[in-house]
């Protein structure tokens, strides 16, 4: 029997996973309060494969678009859909504001996490709050993690730089438009060790060819020093992505030298389009298995909770299974905050734990395959 937990929730991160498990808690009847440290949409992203279901089972709302909330901007060319960060984001930022009893604060970063058998405790600049239960959905670097399991508190670097852009089709070739395959694969060189292209929604949703962009991957074992020498790997800590302003000339043209000798000429068409209109950046690829998934009133999900490679896929979509899960355990426990709180967190990681640690060891076999491939050579 649902019997809906009463009190109130905070989530520590606004960004996919914690926007769409606030709005299914809230739809439950909780009050939830969500404090992201970024304001509007300056963060960045690229494309991902998505679950409209799951988008609908975990917020309540259908992402198809029936009813009054439009749909969510996908591409599918026959084997899944896909969309972009930017687009998903709107679309839950539409949701939030019109669902009651969700609150989202911006600029809100939170340094210090704790719990007790009362409450959980957040702090930060101008935050000082506390709720019956803290869910952490707030990324790789995760501040409540720590909290969580402190004798692991950080994702590790996974030997890889993944250079990523969004790249319009209005900047190609048209004879791309139509073309079923953009190229892709494996080479045995660290520098092009993987590369992944598929098409996403425009930058404001277009899904009409030629008004649609292309996602790129593209991993890059080669500059692990490179990282260490600017300090965005201090030694096995991610410290942050490589914004396109950081990538210069000199490594631009690199870029460029390694895309024409190594890749096919319409995959080195929207690589050289990436790289030419400078939205091409670099993001550490990090690991993370957890241990556990909660402690006292404290939970994480998402990339809080696990991280594995993109070769694996289905980041968004086990994100989102967390959220369901919390849901679900939070609707089953009932009764006032206390031992009802604890109790939800237990159901959820009993639900989660293993699943999302046999997804990141599969990523973790997939990972050290791929860097043998470029050792071996």
């Amino acid at each position: 029997m649902k019997k809906t937990l009463t009190g109130n929730i905070a989530i520590v991160g606004g960004s996919l996973a914690g926007l769409a498990t606030g709005i299914g808690l809230a739809r439950q009847g909780v009050t939830v309060n969500v404090y992201e440290q970024n304001a509007g949409e300056e963060r960045g992203g690229t494309g991902l494969g998505v679950e409209v279901e799951l988008i609908t089972a975990t917020t309540g709302v259908d992402a198809h678009g029936a009813g009054h909330v439009r749909a969510l901007p996908v591409v599918n060319e026959g084997y899944r859909d896909t969309s972009t960060w930017l687009a998903i984001y709107r679309w839950l930022r539409t949701v939030a504001g019109s669902t009651d009893g969700l609150s989202i604060h911006e600029s809100a970063r939170i340094d210090g996490i704790s719990s007790d058998n009362r409450a959980g405790q957040l702090s930060g600049s101008g935050v000082n709050a506390s709720a019956d239960l803290v869910i952490g959905a707030d990324g790789y670097r995760s501040v409540v993690r720590r909290a969580v399991w402190p004798a692991r508190p950080f994702a590790a670097y996974g030997g890889f730089l993944i250079w990523r852009a969004l790249v319009e089709e209005s900047w190609l070739p048209a004879r791309l438009r139509n073309q079923a395959s953009l190229g892709w694969g494996r080479t045995p060189h660290a520098e092009t060790a993987r590369l992944v292209l598929y098409r996403v929604p425009g930058p404001n949703g277009e899904t009409l060819p030629g008004q649609r962009s292309i996602t790129l991957a593209w991993y890059d074992a080669s500059r692990t020093q490179w990282l260490r020498d600017r300090g965005y790997l201090v030694g096995e800590e991610i410290m942050g992505s490589v914004p396109p302003a950081a990538i210069d000339d000199e490594l631009r043209a690199d870029l460029l030298t390694l895309a024409a000798s190594r890749w096919g000429r319409d995959t080195r068409e929207v690589l050289t389009a990436a790289i030419a209109h400078k939205v091409i950046f670099g993001t550490p690829l990090v690991e993370y298995l957890p241990e556990r998934l909660t402690a006292g009133r404290l939970g994480i999900v998402g990339d809080a909770a696990h991280v594995a490679s993109p070769m694996v896929g289905a980041g968004f979509s086990s994100g989102l299974e967390d959220g369901i899960a919390l849901i679900n355990a939070v609707r089953s426990s009932g009764g006032t905050a206390g031992a009802a709180a604890t109790q939800a967190l237990k159901r959820y990681e009993d639900v989660r734990l293993q699943p999302n640690r046999s997804r990141v060891l599969e990523s973790m076999a997939a990972t050290r395959e791929l860097l043998d491939s470029t050792r071996s050579r």
